[in-house]
């Protein structure tokens, strides 16, 4: 698949806010640091799509990206190495259960 357009739609800390466009939705999960936001931007080929950081933990909301006008990329907070509290590193994991269900 070739992706033509991509843009940033919204950053949120409520699911409840998310994007409600009827199209799929692919997000990245996992540890703070193993590059999420630099795959998305080397998928979409935009060196500042979404942000990074060579801190771990830069991404600490719901990062919806439009790809192509037909789906979303989502990027999540990440877990683990981010140099947050332990309040923060629970509203992440807050943030991720609730998007999942």
């Amino acid at each position: 698949m070739h992706i033509k357009s991509a843009e940033f739609v919204m950053s949120n800390t409520d699911v409840a806010k998310c994007p409600k466009d009827p199209i799929p939705e692919y997000a990245f999960i996992g540890r703070s640091n193993v590059g999420k936001s630099s795959l998305i931007n080397m998928l979409t080929e935009r060196k500042s799509l979404a942000k990074t950081s060579g801190r771990p933990g830069k991404t600490q909301l719901i990062n919806h990206f439009r790809i192509n006008n037909n789906w979303f990329l989502v990027d999540l907070p990440g877990y683990g190495y981010a140099r947050v509290s332990k309040k923060d590193k629970k509203t992440f994991q807050k943030f991720i259960t609730e998007y999942f269900q």
